[in-house]
């Protein structure tokens, strides 16, 4: 061992000591499970973003959460109770200094058990802030991780592609890596999923990925379109995991992992949307293979330890996937439907008017969206307009949401609301007169 190994070891040390000081005391709880006749043969947790500043902040504190809630749900499976890898699929620090990469070394060392792998992929993003195209060299020192890499676990193939080493995102050469290894992949079993992990969207993917959203790349897409065995996997964006549109298939499967640090999302084709409390985001995946090839996709709210929704993916191998595209669901959809006591409320404070909407229902496999709200006055003339998202993306989503208040001068106004829901449907108007 060298000077430098050396003194990496013994600095990675100093933090893994304090990293299992500094770990709050957590009781796991164990969330219920919906797929009874699903019997795991492997099981990983993957996420992103944790955006780590230093040891013991937010994003080390929700690594340790996730990671006790996920093996308290292993060491209760009776049929399948092993944790084989967690995967990090970049921005993994917030500005790239190697002392925040020694406290993710640090945490996922204290955390992680024997017998799970944990993996990394760097971006180019916050990952590279410091160390500019060296943040590889950074990463691997200090962790000993290769950045891009192929491994098989528990019989499935896990491949992960991280930023190059030149300006560019990604190389030519890094093209051609990723469809050989995908193409051994799948000529070794094409029936088994092959999980791919990089930090961006494929553009035109998952909901964040298109080029209104601003979250995607499409340098890899003609790769991953030739292989329907492949289940993509990023972060990046911040958008939730548990929206329906976190999914995607069309010749391969993406999925969006959410991540650990603050929501963002897109309304009316406009990013950089962010909800009020933003920062309660911690978003991870539970993602489960059964003997037939089916994966399982469990959705965590690691704050609360809850399972927030599932995706069911059974038909990982087939050419024309149809079951998660977007045109199905959005075709099968129908719109929010408000009770029949539901009623607006209405408060004045001081110049300012405040109205609350009581949630509207969709069916489980649907979302509420955003509440659009129109202020008209007496002669039909529209005085205010705006919309508020239903929280749909907390898993103690609240009973019912109030606009940001509005001042309009007059008298006799009308104001409707509707709801909207992941894929444009609306609701019967709610009406009151103010």
């Amino acid at each position: 061992m060298n000077i430098f190994s050396s003194i990496t070891a013994f600095i990675l040390s100093i933090f893994t000591y304090f990293a299992s000081t500094l770990t709050p005391s957590f009781v796991a709880p164990v969330p219920e499970i919906g797929q009874d006749d699903f019997v795991p043969v492997m099981r990983f947790v993957a996420t992103s973003d944790t955006h780590i500043q230093k040891l013991g902040d937010t994003g080390c504190q929700r690594i340790s959460a996730m990671m006790k809630t996920v093996y308290a749900i292993s060491d209760a499976d009776e049929d399948y109770n092993k944790l084989d890898a967690v995967v990090f699929s970049g921005d993994i620090t917030d500005s790239g200094y190697a002392s925040s990469f020694y406290a993710f070394a640090a945490v996922t060392d204290t955390e992680i058990r024997d017998g799970t792998e944990r993996l990394a992929v760097v971006a180019k993003a916050h990952d590279n802030y410091m160390f500019l195209n060296n943040s590889l060299k950074v990463f691997t020192g200090i962790t000993g991780q290769e950045t891009d890499f192929h491994r098989v676990i528990g019989g499935f193939h896990f491949i992960g592609i991280s930023r190059s080493k030149t300006l560019k995102h990604y190389t030519d050469d890094q093209v051609k890596w990723l469809d050989e290894n995908i193409a051994a992949a799948v000529k070794a079993d094409p029936n088994k999923p092959v999980f791919v992990f990089q930090h961006e969207h494929v553009l035109d993917t998952v909901y964040g990925s298109s080029e209104t959203d601003g979250w995607g790349l499409d340098v890899f897409t003609d790769v991953l379109s030739k292989y329907p065995q492949v289940v993509h996997i990023s972060g990046h964006s911040h958008f939730p995991a548990n929206d329906p549109r976190a999914v995607w298939q069309g010749e391969f499967t993406a999925i969006n992992d959410g991540g650990l640090a603050y929501y963002e999302l897109a309304v009316d084709g406009k990013n950089g949307q962010f909800p009020k409390e933003k920062d309660r985001m911690s978003q991870a995946l539970i993602i489960e293979v059964d003997a037939d090839n089916r994966v399982l996709v469990k959705v965590l709210d690691v704050d609360a330890g809850k399972i927030m929704r599932e995706f069911l993916i059974d038909n990982i191998a087939d050419e024309n996937k149809t079951k998660y595209s977007f045109e199905t669901r959005k075709e099968e959809s129908s719109g929010p439907i408000f009770a029949d006591s539901a009623a607006l409320s209405y408060e004045k404070k001081g110049l300012k008017h405040y109205i609350t909407v009581p949630q509207a229902k969709v069916s489980e496999d649907n979302e509420v969206f955003v509440y659009r709200i129109t202020v008209t006055n007496p002669k039909g003339k529209t005085v205010h307009e705006d919309w508020a998202f239903s929280d749909y993306f907390f898993s103690d989503k609240a009973e019912s949401i109030t606009f940001d208040g509005f001042m309009t001068l007059g008298k006799k106004l009308t104001v409707k609301v509707c709801a909207e829901d992941v894929w444009g449907n609306t609701s019967e108007y709610l009406e009151i007169k103010i």
